[in-house]
């Protein structure tokens, strides 16, 4: 085959097909690698699951396929398998090793065909490259939590040191969950502390040359031309101050105090409060917050009042019992099934700010299900050997995790659609909500931030990195500040991956 495009490992080939696989795994294909021979990290027999377009081969840390340094005639980097069109090729990459495809020597590359063998060097470790058959080959047909791990071990493992920040492990934020982190918040806090009085030394500049000026021409009645130079002067200095000023706001993400106090305002703690079940026989139930043995229901998070009236939070905020990380979660698992089954689940929410309260119910909110899936699953709760059949819809995460309520309150927060859907890479963003229901008590939201990753969409949502905020902040208000302070929504906290990655749902989404 003769060399077409040089191949060089680009972000979108790892990242991006990474992320393109967990959200959109539908028309996505994936190959198995089947280790021949044993190593340090691959047992022999072992089958690997590659989901992403391009995967290198090698002794170095960065590579996704690795071997250890007892292969001495593997190289550092020395083989990629990347995805070209429909198919998969497999490219040489070291100088000084060999790279065999079902025995012969690949000067460049060469397309790869299910059944081939791939050998590092003679005499160094043999993998079968295998492409499932039918819907097998689906990368949808890999269930969620192992895609995430696959995600983990090949999309993010060539930036693990380059780019910290691109640590991810998705997860669904339920409700309730992780621990808010005190020393990264600090870190926040003492961080805007220093800007504040960074931007407050600038202000004072601006008064101090302000007052100059004034002094000045009320000793000049006249001015000669030496006096207009001086003017000039501190003319120039306090424009040049000012402009410092609205850039230093908006490239650090400083939100003034009296914008900040009139968001909090508007941001709201929502909780399951009650659940109002009519089983598929017509019997009915109501199961409220504090009923033992009923904790996977009353899960908690985070929503925001706009000025025009809509409520907005995240959709798996009030429709939790669709977003089911493990059967395990056994009452969301037979509630889930009873709907399916004929019977109704009505789940009572409140919603709780500093200046005011209301209740609502999941049947109240505007979402979108068009993505749904709905399917069979086995579980065997009463550990009696015979597993019961469950019907189970779930709910399609990323751009459409969003719930809306129209209301005739009005909120403080204004959003700007527009805007949602351009943001670039490196903007500062503000965060607002309740993690893990910390400060609900008292009533009062905690300031995160985030930065956006990337320029605009991907997938349909905004892919943010520097994440200072926690489980719990789901369905709040994602706020960029503008130069003069003031703040506007332009998107909703959706899913947070590991430590410092996460996406959110641009307000422009919401119907």
């Amino acid at each position: 085959m003769d060399k077409t495009v040089q191949y060089k490992r680009t972000l979108n080939g790892s990242v991006g097909a990474g992320v393109s696989a967990l959200f959109n795994g539908k028309g996505r294909r994936y190959y198995i690698l089947e280790h021949k021979d044993a190593s340090k990290y691959h047992k022999a027999g072992e089958s690997q699951k590659i989901i992403i377009d391009q995967v290198e081969l090698g002794r170095d840390s960065s590579c996704q396929i690795r071997f250890d340094e007892s292969f001495e005639t593997v190289s550092r980097r020395h083989a990629a398998i990347v995805k070209e069109g429909d198919k998969w090729k497999l490219v040489q990459l070291s100088k000084t090793n060999s790279t065999l495809l079902n025995g012969r020597n690949v000067e460049t590359e060469w397309y790869l065909e299910n059944g081939d063998e791939i050998q590092l060097s003679i005499g160094g470790p043999r993998m079968g490259f295998i492409v499932p058959a039918g819907k097998q080959s689906l990368v949808s047909s890999i269930r969620m939590t192992e895609r995430l791990e696959l995600f983990r071990k090949q999309a993010l493992r060539p930036y693990k040191t380059a780019i910290a920040c691109l640590a991810i492990i998705l997860v669904i934020s339920i409700g309730g969950l992780g621990a808010w982190n005190i020393v990264e918040h600090n870190k926040w806090l003492e961080y805007q502390a220093e800007a504040k009085n960074t931007a407050d030394s600038l202000r004072n500049g601006i008064s101090d040359t302000n007052a100059k000026i004034i002094a000045y021409d009320a000793r000049h009645d006249s001015i000669n031309n030496a006096d207009k130079e001086r003017y000039n002067f501190l003319r120039g200095k306090t424009l040049s101050l000012s402009s410092a000023i609205g850039n230093f706001t908006a490239q650090a993400g400083i939100a003034s105090d009296a914008a900040l106090k009139t968001a909090l305002k508007s941001v709201y703690y929502i909780r399951v409060e009650k659940v109002n079940i009519t089983w598929a026989d017509g019997s009915t139930e109501s199961i409220v917050r504090g009923t033992k043995g009923y904790n996977s229901l009353f899960w908690s998070g985070s929503g925001f009042l706009l000025n025009d009236g809509r409520f907005i939070t995240a959709r798996h905020v009030v429709d939790g019992i669709k977003f089911i990380s493990s059967l395990d979660e056994k009452s969301l698992v037979i509630l889930n099934n009873e709907i399916n089954n004929g019977g109704k689940v009505e789940f009572v929410f409140g919603a709780y700010s500093p200046s005011h309260s209301f209740t609502f119910t999941n049947n109240q909110c505007v979402m979108n299900s068009m993505n749904d899936k709905t399917g069979i699953c086995e579980v065997d709760y009463d550990k009696d050997g015979i597993d019961e059949k469950y019907k189970i819809t779930i709910a399609d995460a990323g751009e459409a995790d969003w719930a809306c309520i129209y209301t005739s309150f009005k909120g403080s927060i204004i959003a700007n659609p527009s805007i949602s859907k351009t943001l670039k890479q490196q903007t500062k963003l503000v965060v607002l909500g309740y993690p893990n229901g910390y400060y609900a008590d008292n009533i009062k939201a905690l300031q995160g931030s985030c930065m956006v990753a990337t320029d605009g969409l991907h997938n349909g949502v905004i892919v943010i990195t520097e994440r200072n905020f926690e489980h719990g902040n789901s369905g709040g208000p994602v706020l960029r500040v503008k130069a003069d302070g003031t703040m506007e929504a332009i998107g909703i906290i959706s899913a947070g991956y590991g430590d410092t990655v996460g996406f959110i749902v641009p307000i422009s989404n919401v119907n």
